[in-house]
């Protein structure tokens, strides 16, 4: 059984699909699964492996469903001194815990812009292990043989697919269109998806960014949407060729994903600003 779940689990992985494994790391008692018991619910709701059914088996779904949409792992504990597994219904009086591990699929980065600078950070996201989705109307710009680092390439409305592209915590996205109507545009739909993207960067001067911002609070976007958006995008490395950019944003991305604070930098960025890469 154990092997069939881990079986399952590298499935998931393999068809990047999100997915919570459910490990039985400790229990006291008469319990209804022991150490080492797994089981596994993946984000379109395949299930393999058990802990034990009944009421325990539905707070485990319960957790797992939750552990997929944040993104962070989870240890549930049913102590027996705390009255064990008596505290969801069961008869068993024995104690246990669980933890509920996320697995992710990777980093998805989409890039809406097949500019100079996007091209270039397709290659260095590509590199750092991020799954590519490049995005521009513009055909000749945004195709395989430009960019074979790039898991997709999409010759579309920026803004209608923005609409349409899903969010969450192992979602990144980078505006580095060729204006900055566009980029507005494309960044007031990223804001509107739920779960939002874990990391949302803009590319523009200090001034395009303050302007942008002026008009997403009129437009009744709360303060707190607006500190999402890492913009100008990219740490402040020094370097203004596209390749010096897209490595300032891969940085960027990568603390955020670590969860470094960046804030400090972030302020400093808003206040020197970054040159326009590209078309």
């Amino acid at each position: 059984m154990m092997i069939e779940t881990l079986r399952a689990a590298v499935q998931a992985a393999a068809a990047s699909k999100k997915a919570a494994l459910i490990t039985v790391v400790q229990s006291s008692g008469s319990t209804p699964a022991k150490p080492g018991f797994k089981m596994l619910l993946t984000e379109d709701g395949y299930l393999a492996g058990t802990v034990g059914g009944g009421a325990l088996e539905q707070l485990a779904l319960e957790v797992a469903r939750r552990v997929i949409e944040t993104g962070r792992s989870e240890l549930v504990a049913l102590r027996e001194e705390d009255g064990g597994l008596a505290q969801i219904g069961m008869a068993c009086q024995g104690g246990i815990e669980l933890f509920v591990e996320y697995l992710s699929p990777g980093p998805k980065l989409y890039i809406y812009g097949a500019g100079h600078v996007g091209i270039a950070l397709a290659e260095a996201a590509a590199f750092a292990g991020f799954s590519v989705i490049l995005v521009d109307d513009r055909p000749e710009l945004a195709s395989p043989d430009r960019a074979p680092f790039a898991r997709e390439t999409h010759a579309c409305d920026m803004v209608e697919f923005a609409a349409n592209a899903t969010g969450g915590p192992d979602t990144y996205v980078a505006i580095v269109t060729r204006g900055h109507a566009f980029d507005e545009q494309v960044l007031k739909q990223v804001l509107h998806q739920d779960p939002l993207p874990h990391y949302i960067g803009m590319m523009g001067s200090a001034h395009k960014v303050n302007t942008c911002v002026d008009h997403l609070r009129s437009e009744g976007f709360s303060e707190e949407l607006i500190e999402r958006v890492h913009a100008p995008i990219g740490l402040p490395i020094g370097g203004d060729t596209p390749r010096e950019i897209a490595i300032s944003i891969v940085a960027e991305m990568i603390a955020c994903r670590y969860e470094r604070d960046i804030g400090k930098v972030r302020e400093l960025w808003r206040t020197e600003g970054r040159p326009k890469g590209g078309p």
